[in-house]
């Protein structure tokens, strides 16, 4: 996937900015990948203690931390039992709760499910840092200032659990650099074309990070972009974080009513 390399590698001497800081551009694609995970299902099991079923992102918004997905991921799914793990493997910690609304035909916007981790988070800090504090939107540019998307998230076929390895998981992360494609008669969505076509059936990637760069203020900045909704070898769709924040909104404002 060299080609995949060369928007990226356009900035390996200029950096890129994220909430205010400077990312070396050899580490753009490690730092904007960093906060989407395999979405864990905790298993009441003696073998198979946890299922692995797609791809999350975590997202510090308002001062809660949230893990969000795809409601298609989860039919079928005891929701109480989505979960994250230590950086051990130790502990496999679930959330505080989950919300999401009743999904719609004509707009993939209700696909989409948040599982609090303030909570989780407080009883074990090293869970903290893996949750990407959303500050802001990308803002409207031309389309020739939008650099390039990358999207991380973690196919199916490259995961594996080995039983006979204590419980081993081996976490297969793809990052897919992608450029702005037209867009789709959906408000709610982005389609993004893949740089080089996939080799992998993408698969178990919904529900990982989308970030894009643009040029802005004559500077290159990341922004996070949304989450993944589904994709194919070539071309992906992405809910857009501005739909991603009023949902979260939406979730907070629920919580405040309720008394939480």
């Amino acid at each position: 996937m060299k080609a995949d390399r060369t928007i990226i590698d356009r900035f390996a001497d200029l950096g890129v900015e994220l909430n205010g800081l400077i990312i070396p551009g050899a580490s753009v694609d490690a730092v904007l990948g960093r906060h989407a995970f395999n979405l864990f299902v905790h298993n009441d099991h003696d073998l198979y203690k946890v299922s692995l079923i797609g791809s999350a992102t975590a997202i510090r918004y308002r001062k809660r931390e949230f893990l969000l997905t795809t409601q298609h991921q989860l039919r079928g799914v005891d929701l109480p039992n989505v979960a994250m793990m230590t950086d051990t493997g130790s502990h496999v910690i679930t959330s505080a709760g989950s919300r999401h609304f009743e999904p719609r035909s004509d707009t993939d916007a209700y696909d989409i499910t948040a599982f609090e981790f303030t909570e989780p988070c407080a009883a074990y800090p090293e869970l903290k840092r893996r949750f990407f504090n959303l500050r802001r939107v990308p803002n409207d540019v031309l389309n020739i200032d939008v650099i390039g998307f990358l999207l991380t998230g973690f196919p199916s076929k490259a995961q594996a659990y080995e039983i006979a390895d204590k419980n081993h998981i081996g976490v297969g992360r793809l990052a897919v650099v992608c450029t702005l494609e037209p867009q789709p008669n959906d408000p709610a969505l982005l389609c993004v074309k893949a740089v080089s076509p996939l080799d992998l059936d993408p698969d178990g990637m919904s529900g990982g990070s989308a970030f894009v760069i643009q040029m802005q203020d004559g500077r290159p900045q990341a922004f996070f972009a949304g989450i993944i909704i589904r994709g194919g070898l070539e071309h992906f769709y992405v809910l857009k974080s501005g739909f991603v924040r009023a949902f979260l909104d939406a979730c907070l404002e629920r919580s405040v009513e309720s008394g939480r």
